[in-house]
C-alpha cells in the first residue's frame, strides 16, 4: 500500500493557533517528564539539610506519585492527535486495512522499531491506534524503574503501560485479552539513536538528507519466545523518522559494535567512553540513562516527518491461525507452545527479522530515505 497522510477526526488540519499551542506543550511535557521524574526524585534528598519539612512533604508526595493507581484514558490517548500535523504523520494503514485487522481478532504483538532517544512515535501510535482501531489497541510495555517516576508514571499509565515483567505481560494478553505494543530494541537502540546528518545548498535543493546507517536491535530471543507461547502473532512495524527527534550526547553507532578489539581499544573517543559507561548503567539500571536535547539545546523535540509502517502479521506457528483461544475464548490465538524449542524460536526470529528488513526496503524511498542502510544487529 502507498502512504497516506493521517487525518484527525478530532483535530482536523490545518490546526488553530490555540490548538498548535496544545501540540507543542503535549510534545513538551512528555519530553521534559524524562528529566523531571528524576529530578523529583532526588530533590528532598538533596533539601533535606536545609528545608527538612520542604524535603518530607516532596518526599511524601513522589511517594504517592509513585504508588497511586492510575489507570488507561482513552481520551488521553487521543490528544496525541494533535501530533499528525506536527509530525506530518504518514501512514502505510488505511481505513480499509484498519477495519481487517479488527475483523481478525487475533491476539497480537505489535513490535515497533527503532525505539529512538525519546519514543514519541509510541505515543503518537496511542493516538492513531485509538482513533482508527480502537478494539486493537492494549497494552504498551516499559521498564519497571519508568513507572515509578513522577509525571512520567503518569503519561505511561494514562497510555496504558504495563510493566515488562513477563508476568505482567502474560496476564495482559491471556486473561485481560489485550494485545501488546513493545519497542523489542530497549536500553541497546536508545544509545543505537542519533539524527541523521544533512548538507544544504545542493544545487536549487536545501536540507539534502545523506545515506545513513540505521541501527536496530531485533534479534531479541525473549519475544520470540513470548510470542509462541502465547500464540500472538507479531506484527513489525517501522517508524521512519524517530531517530530524528532528539540528539543525545554518546551515541553508540552499530559500527563500534562489530570492531575489533584491538582496533577499538586504539580509535576509542572520550565520548565513546561516556556512552559505553551510560550504556553499561543504564543495562544495570533496566532503564535508559542519556543525556537528551532537541530544539535550541532543550528538551524541545525537532520536527522531522515520521512515516508509520506496519508489515503483515508473523504467525508464531504457521498454519494454525485462529486455531486456540485466549482463557476468556475472546481473542483468537495460533497454537501454543508452553516450552518453545531454541529451534522454534530461532526459526520464528529468522522470519521477524527478514520482515522488518522487507518493510524497512519497501517504504523507505517513499519515506525520504531512500539513500538509508537497515543493520539488524
Amino acid at each position: 500500500a502507498s502512504l497516506i497522510r493521517a487525518k484527525s477526526a478530532m483535530f482536523p488540519s490545518p490546526h488553530t493557533k490555540s490548538q498548535r499551542i496544545a501540540s507543542w506543550s503535549l510534545a513538551i511535557l512528555v519530553s521534559v517528564s524524562f528529566y523531571l521524574g528524576p529530578f523529583l526524585l532526588f530533590l528532598p534528598f538533596a533539601l533535606y539539610a536545609f528545608y527538612p519539612i520542604l524535603a518530607t512533604h516532596m518526599f511524601l508526595l513522589n511517594v504517592f506519585l509513585a504508588f497511586y493507581p492510575v489507570g488507561d484514558w482513552q481520551q488521553f490517548r487521543s490528544l496525541f492527535q494533535l501530533w499528525y500535523e506536527l509530525f506530518d504523520l504518514r501512514t502505510n494503514m488505511d481505513k480499509k486495512t484498519c477495519k481487517n485487522i479488527v475483523k481478525e481478532n487475533s491476539l497480537s504483538i505489535l513490535a515497533m522499531h527503532p525505539h529512538g532517544i525519546i519514543p514519541l512515535h509510541a505515543l503518537l501510535w496511542g493516538g492513531f491506534c485509538t482513533q482508527m482501531m480502537p478494539e486493537f489497541y492494549g497494552v504498551g510495555a516499559s521498564t519497571s524503574i519508568a513507572l515509578r517516576l513522577p509525571v512520567l508514571r503518569q503519561i505511561l499509565r494514562f497510555m496504558g503501560v504495563v510493566s515488562t515483567q513477563k508476568k505482567a505481560l502474560i496476564n495482559s494478553m491471556q486473561v485481560e485479552d489485550k494485545g501488546l505494543l513493545i519497542l523489542p530494541g530497549g536500553v541497546a537502540e536508545i544509545f543505537l539513536s542519533h539524527r541523521r546528518r544533512t548538507v544544504s545548498n545542493v544545487g536549487n535543493v536545501r536540507d539534502v538528507r545523506q545515506g545513513n546507517l540505521q541501527s536496530i536491535k531485533a534479534k531479541r530471543y525473549g519475544l520470540m519466545k513470548l510470542s509462541l507461547q502465547t500464540g500472538a502473532a507479531i506484527t513489525p512495524a517501522y517508524v521512519f523518522g524517530a531517530t530524528d527527534l532528539f540528539d543525545q550526547l554518546a551515541p553508540v553507532t552499530g559500527d563500534k559494535r562489530r570492531e575489533d578489539a584491538s582496533i577499538h581499544e586504539h580509535s576509542i573517543t572520550f565520548l565513546d567512553r561516556i556512552s559505553e559507561v551510560m550504556e553499561s548503567f543504564s543495562r544495570r539500571m533496566k532503564g535508559g540513562i542519556t543525556l537528551f536535547w532537541g530544539k535550541f539545546y532543550l528538551p524541545i523535540p525537532y520536527t522531522p516527518k515520521l512515516t508509520l509502517c506496519l508489515g503483515d502479521p508473523i504467525y508464531p506457528v504457521p498454519g494454525t491461525e485462529g486455531s486456540e483461544s485466549n482463557i476468556n475464548g475472546k481473542k483468537r490465538t495460533c497454537k501454543k507452545i508452553a516450552n518453545p524449542s531454541e529451534e522454534e524460536v530461532v526459526e520464528l526470529m529468522e522470519r521477524y527479522t527478514k520482515a522488518i528488513h522487507s518493510l524497512f526496503e519497501q517504504y523507505k524511498d517513499e519515506a525520504g530515505y531512500g539513500n538509508d542502510e537497515l543493520e539488524i544487529l
